[in-house]
């Protein structure tokens, strides 16, 4: 009955992307904490095809906007290592702090940003040359990070400081900072970059802010430890990982009410959506693996053996 119910989600996801124009399946790049290593999985067949040594307790997770490269936040050794996603190969690993977690890029694909836990600071780091440009000072160690599509500002969650800053991206200062839940961690923009969306790990739930001023306009409860958070179905439902729960919520962005609560892995964290916003692909930390979410159905249709300790804390899907 498993092997049946794991060859029917295959081939329902194969089908959905040979309906798509011809182009590079997407993959999904999952860094194993425990494992030192990113798992890179092939989306059609939902199978793990690489998996690249990461020294140093690889955590957060970052993708070119072209997809030619990855980046990969390792706490251990205070680096970001970055990825070739045409060789997958392991080209650099740049020092920047013991700290590092949270990391992102523009929309331009000039500039990473990496988050400093320990420094309440996000380092500015020119793509090209790698070199550290500026830091900014931000919230009490600061995790999750997103830039709005329109390459304005930058979004940080101060998970000490309960708050969101909104950085400048001209200017890179900060123009707002709004309190939110207790801990704030993960948190991700929709695609008009109208609203952002951002998970509290202690009080259990997600603020709803927009744009203009950083403004509370809701609060969505979850269940325990919400960690991350991704969009589907054109902005209309958001999955949100609960850690201490082993469940990921659901919530309907117009009515603001949690619809849904599906049952993953065992710890939950990274979350990210496929192109096309109907496979939401869930990495579970205590048990090794990638729960895949049909957004559809709102069942787990797939399951997929990664390495120790997954957590892909960030954007990891690459491919249009």
């Amino acid at each position: 009955m498993f092997l049946t119910h794991v060859n029917n989600a295959a081939t329902l996801v194969a089908a959905f992307f040979l309906s798509l124009p011809l182009a590079a399946a997407p993959r999904a790049y999952i860094t194993n904490q425990l494992g030192d290593s990113v798992s890179v999985i092939d989306t059609v067949s939902n199978t793990v095809i690489e998996t690249i040594e990461v020294p140093g307790k690889p955590a957060g997770i970052a993708v070119a906007p072209d997809g030619s490269r990855v980046y990969v936040t390792t706490p251990k050794s205070g680096e970001v290592a970055v990825i070739d996603t045409v060789s997958n190969k392991l080209i650099a690993q740049v020092p920047v702090s013991a700290g590092a977690l949270g990391i992102t890029t523009d929309r331009a694909g000039k500039t990473i940003f990496i988050a400093d836990w320990y420094k309440n600071i996000v380092s500015v780091v020119d793509a090209e040359s790698l070199e550290v440009k500026k830091t900014i000072p931000v919230g009490q160690s600061p995790s999750g990070l997103a830039v709005s599509p329109d390459n304005r500002w930058l979004y940080v969650a101060n998970r000490l400081d309960n708050s969101v800053s909104q950085i400048d991206l001209e200017t890179l200062r900060i123009r707002n900072t709004t309190k939110v839940g207790e801990h704030p961690f993960g948190l991700t923009i929709d695609s008009r970059g109208e609203k952002i969306y951002v998970a509290n790990v202690e009080s259990d739930d997600v603020t709803v802010l927009s744009r203009d001023h950083l403004k509370r306009i809701g609060t969505v409860k979850v269940k325990m430890l919400p960690y991350a958070a991704s969009l589907a179905q054109n902005d209309s439902l958001l999955f949100v990982t609960n850690q201490d729960d082993g469940t990921v919520s659901v919530i309907d962005t117009e009515t603001l009410q949690e619809k849904a609560v599906i049952s993953v892995g065992d710890k939950p964290e990274g979350i990210d959506t496929l192109p096309g916003g109907r496979f939401v692909y869930v990495a579970n930390w205590f048990d090794d693996n990638v729960s895949v979410i049909d957004a559809l159905s709102l069942e787990v249709i797939d399951t997929i053996e990664t390495g120790g300790g997954s957590r892909a804390f960030g954007q990891f899907i690459v491919g249009d």
